[in-house]
């Protein structure tokens, strides 16, 4: 018995559509919408199309003969596209532990930002947003002190004067003489007023040691540096350090603005971290980045929202509360993203995550004394 196509008499699908009609649908521009495919066989390779998108070299079928508008409409839906999706995972990562990830690795893909772009989106904005309030603090620091010193140069120009109207050699003349020295050499206007009015000598403590400086380091560090040193690293390392006791902000500055890069390098770590501690789970090392990928954008989702809910809460004397609350979540978070990633039961849970803060609490802090080493050495 031989197999033969259905002829239209037997095949009453075949006997509503032609193949000559689906050529001409096909050939038809917009048949599939204005996402296309507006021709019948790709521009680039030549090979016959099936949809908007070649199979053979992947290029996007787009029709350039088109009006100003019709494509403005089209970039227009692309980005509220974007907008939605955008918006719809970071309200999943907030509020649904661990579902973003457990939809990602599961195959649900369409609706969701690719993990890193979306780390990426959100960690700039983070660290603008941080950059930029470190720089408003900085310059109203640098506006005080430039007041200050106003105020601070008066008080001396107060104290001199007040001497020339005495006789020189007097000891009146050479009081108010040593009050405005001291006035001068103080940090601040309320320093100066304070050092004319009680005079104290510094404690012997408080003095670095002949021949060191003694520069302050990001986090409260002090770093005491040799003036006179033997071998070529410690000349190099002086020179750094004098540097640095030179330019305490820019050193600052520099180590903040490495933070992002430290960050990025450290969450590869944290996926290792998780893969061995849940290594019963069986998912590879693919699906822990984009869990490490996912925490860390809730990271700085969660410093981003809750900076600004305790500040509106500020408002109606409930910040504290909104502060606390949100606290709670972030204790909790980590324990219920685990929990419905790998299923283990609540004490797994519990010491697996507590190990997990250890080791990578451990790795954070190497990469902020490496970080800070490095910056230091390149000053």
């Amino acid at each position: 018995m031989s197999l033969e196509p259905p002829t239209p008499d037997d095949d009453p699908v075949a006997s509503t559509v032609t193949a000559d009609q689906v050529a001409a649908h096909a050939a038809e521009p917009h048949a599939h919408g204005h996402h296309g495919p507006t021709h019948t066989h790709c521009e680039n390779c030549g090979t016959k199309l099936a949809g908007p998108f070649c199979h053979a070299c992947g290029q996007h079928d787009f029709e350039f003969h088109r009006s100003f508008g019709h494509v403005f409409l089209e970039a227009l839906e692309n980005f509220f596209h974007f907008d939605a999706k955008f918006f719809r995972n970071i309200v999943t990562l907030l509020f649904r532990p661990g579902a973003l990830t457990a939809d990602f690795n599961g195959g649900k893909r369409a609706s969701q930002m690719p993990p890193f772009r979306l780390y990426l989106f959100v960690g700039v904005l983070f660290f603008f947003l941080s950059f930029l309030g470190k720089e408003s603090a900085f310059l109203d620091e640098e506006r005080a002190k430039f007041t200050g010193q106003l105020s601070q140069d008066s008080i001396v120009r107060g104290l001199e004067d007040a001497a020339n109207e005495h006789p020189a050699g007097s000891p009146e003349r050479e009081r108010l003489l040593a009050a405005a020295q001291r006035a001068r050499d103080a940090k601040t206007p309320r320093e100066a007023a304070k050092e004319v009015l009680m005079p104290k000598k510094p404690s012997p403590a408080a003095t670095p040691a002949a021949g060191k400086k003694v520069a302050k380091m990001p986090g409260g560090f002090q770093l005491s540096v040799t003036e006179k040193n033997d071998t070529a690293f410690e000349r190099y390392m002086s020179e750094c350090g004098s540097y640095a006791f030179e330019h305490p902000h820019e050193l600052k500055e520099a180590f903040v603005h490495s933070l992002p890069k430290m960050l990025l390098v450290c969450l590869p770590f944290f996926a290792l971290f998780t893969r061995v501690l849940f290594r019963k789970s069986g998912q590879v090392y693919l699906q822990h980045l984009v869990l490490a990928l996912h925490f860390h954008t809730f990271i700085y989702l969660f410093l981003l929202v809750r900076a600004g809910w305790v500040g509106l809460g500020a408002y109606a004397h409930i910040g504290g509360l909104i502060a606390l609350v949100a606290g709670a979540w972030l204790a909790l978070y980590p324990f219920l993203m685990f929990r419905r990633l790998f299923g283990t039961n609540w004490w797994g849970t519990i010491w697996r995550t507590g190990a997990l803060a250890a080791a990578y609490g451990t790795t954070l802090c190497a990469a902020f004394v490496g970080t800070l080493m490095v910056i230091f050495a390149t000053l």
